[in-house]
C-alpha cells in the first residue's frame, strides 16, 4: 500500500484515459508512490513558505519520474484541481492550458508542450 501521489489509498479516481501513447501501468512506476502526500497535496493556505517548501520538494521528485508525461497528461484530462501533478501545481496547469475536456490525445499534446517548456526553463 503506498502512501504516495497519485497512489493515494482509497482516493475516488476518475476512469484513467487509456490509448495509443498511455502507458497503462505509469501509477506502479511513479517516483511519488512512497513519497509525502503532503509535498504533493499541501496543506491549504495560499502563498506560504510551508506551501512553496512542499511543491519545491514535490518537483524535485517529478524532475527524476520515468512516467512525469503520462502523470501530468492525466492531470489534465481529469482536470484535477489540487496537487503537483507532472511537476505543475493547480495554478500552474489552470494558468496554461485552456478551461473545458480535453481529449486523452490533446491531453498528452499539452503534457508534452508543458514539459518541453519546463525542461528549456530548468
Amino acid at each position: 500500500m503506498s502512501a504516495g501521489v497519485p497512489v493515494l489509498p482509497g482516493r475516488d479516481l476518475p476512469p484513467q484515459p487509456y490509448g495509443p501513447g498511455w502507458p497503462a501501468y505509469w501509477r506502479q512506476e511513479a517516483a511519488c508512490q512512497d513519497g509525502d502526500p503532503d509535498a504533493f497535496f499541501p496543506p491549504d493556505g495560499r502563498n506560504t513558505k510551508a506551501r512553496a517548501a512542499a511543491e519545491t520538494r514535490a518537483r524535485k521528485i517529478c524532475a527524476s519520474c520515468p512516467v512525469r508525461r503520462a502523470c501530468l497528461a492525466t492531470a489534465l484530462f481529469r482536470q484535477e484541481e489540487h496537487g503537483v501533478w507532472g511537476g505543475l501545481t493547480s495554478d500552474e496547469r489552470n494558468s496554461i492550458v485552456p478551461r473545458g475536456r480535453l481529449s486523452p490525445d490533446d491531453a498528452l499534446a499539452f503534457a508534452d508542450r508543458l514539459l518541453v517548456s519546463t525542461y528549456a526553463t530548468n
